[in-house]
This record gives C-alpha cells, sequence and structure tokens, in this order.
C-alpha cells in the first residue's frame, strides 16, 4: 500500500492477517509519523493474504468430519477424501486460487486422465508418455508423464504391501505424496496408508485410545499442515460427543441437553458456526 499525506509519500509492507486491525494499525503509525494534516488513502492492490487460502472444507453433513478437503500446492487443488480423489493441475497458482474460492465447475480443466484411483484433469493435452520397463518410480504400462508433468508410484517393497500404497502416486509434477506406513501404532490408530504428506502439508490423525475408540475419533483427521481439527471429547458434550469442534479458528457448536431441547428433540444438532480464519475457506454445507 502507499499512503500520501500532504506531501509526504510512505510505503507500507502489509503482513496483517486481517483488514480492520491492519488499518487500525497503519493509522497510528502514520499519525506517529506525522502529526496533525489529513490522511489520503490509495490503495494499489490488495494485501496477498486476501487470496492466500491453502484449504478449503466440504463439511460432511453428518459433522463427523471434515468431509472432503481441497489443499492447493502452488497450481495445483487436490481433492481429498479418506485418499486423493482428483488433482486439478491449472495454467497458474492464480487460477488455481480462483476455483479454491468457488469450486465452479466451470473453471476445471477439461481434459482429464484416470491414473490409479486418481483422476488428473488439465487443460491442454500435448503428450502423454508411459514407463516402458518396471522401475523404482513406475511399471510398465503406468503413466509417466502428461504433457511435462512427470508422475512416479508406489513401488511394492514389503512395507508399501502391507500398508496397502503399492502403485499409488508419490510424486505428481513437483509435488511429492507420502503414505503412513509404519506398522503397529499406525495400525491401532487406524491410519496405515493414509495420506501422509502433500506437498510440504504434513497429515496428522488420532491415535488410538480407549476413550477415543468409544466417541469414534480414532483415526480421524487433526492436523493438516498448520490447520488443527478438533472434536468433542467430554462426558458433558451429550449429544454431539465425537463431533467436529473447530477447524483452525472456525467453531462449531450444537444444542445442548436442556429440558427445552430435549422436549424438542434437537439435542446436538449443529447450531451454528462462528469465528473467522483467514487461511481456510468453509463452503456452504447441510448439517443433519
Amino acid at each position: 500500500m502507499i499512503f500520501k499525506w500532504n506531501s509526504c509519500i510512505i510505503t507500507v509492507k502489509i503482513k496483517k492477517n486481517y483488514m480492520d486491525a491492519l488499518m487500525h494499525e497503519v493509522r497510528r503509525m502514520v499519525k506517529k509519523l506525522v502529526p496533525g494534516g489529513k490522511l489520503f488513502l490509495i490503495i494499489l492492490f490488495i494485501p496477498s493474504f486476501v487470496f492466500s487460502q491453502e484449504f478449503g472444507f466440504k463439511i460432511h453433513s453428518s459433522m463427523r468430519s471434515p468431509g472432503t478437503i481441497y489443499l492447493r500446492d502452488v497450481n495445483k487443488i487436490f481433492r481429498i477424501s479418506s485418499s486423493i480423489d482428483a488433482v486439478y493441475v491449472f495454467r497458474t497458482s492464480d487460477e488455481a486460487k480462483m476455483y479454491l474460492n468457488t469450486l465452479h465447475d466451470d473453471k476445471i480443466p477439461r481434459i482429464s486422465y484416470q491414473i490409479g484411483s486418481i483422476r488428473i484433469y488439465v487443460h491442454e493435452l500435448k503428450s502423454v508418455n508411459y514407463y516402458m520397463n518396471n522401475s523404482p518410480l513406475g511399471s510398465i504400462g503406468d503413466i509417466k508423464s502428461i504433457n511435462n508433468l512427470v508422475f512416479t508410484y508406489a513401488n511394492n517393497s514389503s512395507w508399501n504391501s502391507r500398508s496397502g500404497v503399492v502403485g499409488k502416486l508419490t510424486k505428481i509434477g513437483d509435488t511429492k505424496i507420502t503414505y503412513w506406513t509404519a506398522s503397529g501404532y499406525t495400525e491401532k490408530g487406524q491410519y496405515r496408508g493414509k495420506i501422509k504428506s502433500v506437498g510440504n502439508k504434513l497429515f496428522m490423525y488420532e491415535m488410538w485410545t480407549s476413550y477415543g475408540e468409544k466417541i469414534g475419533i480414532v483415526g480421524n483427521l487433526i492436523k493438516v499442515g498448520s490447520i488443527k481439527i478438533n472434536y468433542f471429547e467430554t462426558d458433558y458434550d451429550k449429544g454431539f460427543q465425537g463431533n467436529l469442534k473447530s477447524i483452525g479458528d472456525l467453531k462449531f457448536s450444537y444444542f445442548n441437553e436442556t429440558y427445552n431441547n430435549k422436549k424438542a428433540n434437537i439435542v446436538g444438532k449443529f447450531k451454528e458456526q462462528t469465528g473467522q480464519d483467514p487461511r481456510i475457506i468453509i463452503y456452504p454445507f447441510t448439517p443433519y
């Protein structure tokens, strides 16, 4: 942003998360620098955080899980449920950001290829190459690249085989994909074979505890990248124990067990979503 105060031009680098707080801080700073006078504000660009979201959540109607996650990695959008369902490869990161904000179908690239269990969408098709021999990166007949987008696959090592990830994509262009393949705690936690990371975004899951098993949250996603996901866990949360409590700074609430709520048969039903988090988008959803 550039601020003009009388004959003074002041350039400010913006790193705040919220516009209101940012404007308050800037005005306070400028008044210290130049007492008196009238402030003329010229906004020459929109701060990057306005369109800096990297995650979108389409919450499951049961409110028991985040449902479908849309994760942006530069110009690619990954659509993830229990695994990666689709990858949309856009021409630019701005196009990817626009799609993440709207999920408009007309923005999706029109050419698609099925690669294992994942559907890859691209804007144009110039070339397709295949692995001609078995290798640690892919098996004979697997698609090696579409245009300049190279694919690699999980090999048939014993760890991959026992985790059920043999043949799954481990790299799409510059984006690496890893899976939880260790034995023991991941098996008890019900997340062996699930996604461990996409690019630099780590996926964490609820480990096994007897209480977690009782309320049904073992194996649930509890963190993706910097976004923490919490669930209602106490005995006071009757009717919505195990339901989503928060995603990042967004919070969810439900109707408590009261006499009137019990009479109306609404105990545990979704009540409201509150809070703001510039890192994520919650798409419209219909809880039941």
